[in-house]
């Protein structure tokens, strides 16, 4: 045989070798690739059921529910009991709150002052 002949035909299976390897690595990425798709979903259905659970159970009236089962009594704070500050930390003049804080520190200034009295 002459060596251009062989050369070609060593060229041609070396080529059809390496087609064949390539195309056999494509189909187990693609394998590996459809597997981690089909984990998505699943994980994707879980994360979506887990979040509508998570919803429900944010309801006021199942919060109250638990609260109560875990003997915690609690209820939004009223007007008197919510302090707003500035940006520099500093309470906001005019809130109810801080009139009702004067009250009680003015009360307990003047029971200190008569018990010292004594």
């Amino acid at each position: 045989m002459p060596k251009l002949t062989v050369g070609v035909i060593i060229t041609l299976v070396s080529v059809a070798l390496s087609y064949w390897f390539v195309d056999s690595k494509c189909s187990q990425l693609g394998q590996e690739i459809r597997k981690h798709e089909q984990q998505f979903v699943a994980l994707e259905k879980e994360r979506v059921r887990e979040s509508a659970r998570w919803d429900e159970k944010k309801t006021p009236e199942k919060l109250e529910r638990a609260m109560l089962q875990h003997g915690v009594a609690m209820n939004y704070p009223t007007a008197s009991q919510v302090v707003r500050t500035d940006k520099a930390g500093r309470p906001v003049a005019g809130q109810l709150s801080l009139v009702r804080i004067g009250k009680v520190r003015n009360a307990s200034e003047a029971v200190v002052s008569t018990g010292s009295n004594r």
